[in-house]
Order: C-alpha cells, then sequence, then structure tokens
C-alpha cells in the first residue's frame, strides 16, 4: 500500500518482489506435506529437505504470484528473487561464512 501511495505521489519506488524459501509458512506447508506421506522433516535431512522446498517453490510459487498480481500489487517483476537463487545464496556465504 505505501509503495503505491509514494508512486502516485510522485516517488520513484522500487518493490522488490521475492518468495522465501524459509519462511515460517513455507516451512510448515512442507513439513505437513512431508508427515502426510508419513516422513518427519528430521528423517529427511537438511539437503533432502531443500529440495523439498525447491519442489513445493516450483508448484506453488507460481500462485503465490497470482495471488500478488489479483490484489493489484505492482512490484518491479522483473526484478522477483527466491531467497534460494545462486546470487542470493552467494552473497549470504560471502557475507557471514
Amino acid at each position: 500500500i505505501m509503495t503505491r501511495y509514494k508512486r502516485m505521489d510522485g516517488y520513484k519506488v522500487l518493490y522488490q518482489p521475492g518468495l522465501d524459501h524459509a519462511g515460517i509458512a513455507t516451512q510448515n506447508v512442507v513439513e505437513k506435506q512431508l508427515l502426510a506421506q508419513g516422513i518427519k522433516k528430521e528423517e529427511l535431512g537438511r539437503e533432502k529437505f531443500i529440495e523439498k522446498v525447491w519442489e513445493w517453490k516450483e508448484q506453488s510459487g507460481g500462485k503465490i504470484l497470482d495471488q500478488m498480481r489479483t490484489l493489484g500489487i505492482t512490484p518491479a517483476w522483473s526484478r522477483l528473487r527466491f531467497t534460494m537463487d545462486e546470487g542470493l545464496v552467494n552473497a549470504v556465504k560471502k557475507a557471514f561464512v
């Protein structure tokens, strides 16, 4: 709402769109999917769990973006990012590892 308001007020505003792999909601959804299959996250291990998150992103990411469009959200779609994109992962590793 604020970005749209400021844009209408004449400001140049960047609304960076993105999807978060590690959000609590994402983690909960993936964990529930696994539990429905009788699998606990801990049994899977970190790497396999991340693979499942990528699968979820491929299945659900488009739905989330469609919901944003339906709501009239107007971010810079060409700048769409996902927290597991290679460039973002490398930046985090460089900064913190």
